[in-house]
């Protein structure tokens, strides 16, 4: 079914406050509160709304660097790709795992404490990865802009 200005509307609402009930986004939206709950629930269904999330303060809660790491696989099969995909989504420091084109294949956002904490994720988990041929690391000093809100 297509979004048109009003879906949109609810969804740059929804995006700026997660926390608003349907009440509060009908009003906004100048619905009433049944058809604005059909729409979100159709959205939902349409799978246009994926989910509501917690964004956490990483650094409130020790969480002091962010490392992008880049990945080279030895292997491009499916399988190897495929086992590759499932063994890096299961460590939890990391937040984004990204399927790229050019000189690297994956890039992973990880999270950690601090340089000791990416030290032991590096040498324990990260260098261990199946087929893994190459690594590099960037430390990233400071984020100016961090947002998954999609500009509607």
């Amino acid at each position: 079914m297509p979004v048109d200005d009003i879906d949109l509307k609810i969804l740059r609402i929804m995006q700026q406050d997660g926390n608003l009930t349907v009440s509060e986004i009908a009003e906004k939206v100048g619905l009433s509160q049944s058809p604005c709950s059909r729409r979100i629930n159709q959205m939902q269904q349409d799978g246009i709304i994926l989910g509501k999330a917690i964004l956490l303060d990483r650094k409130k809660l020790g969480f002091g660097s962010i490392v992008l790491v880049r990945i080279k696989l030895t292997e491009h099969g499916r399988q190897s790709l495929k086992v590759f995909q499932e063994a890096v989504l299961r460590i939890p420091e990391v937040q984004v795992v990204q399927l790229m084109l050019g000189e690297f294949d994956f890039n992973v956002r990880v999270v950690v404490r601090d340089m000791d904490h990416f030290q032991h994720l590096l040498r324990d988990k990260l260098v261990m990865l199946p087929g893994l041929q190459e690594i590099q690391s960037t430390v990233l000093l400071e984020e100016m802009k961090y947002t998954t809100a999609l500009p509607l």
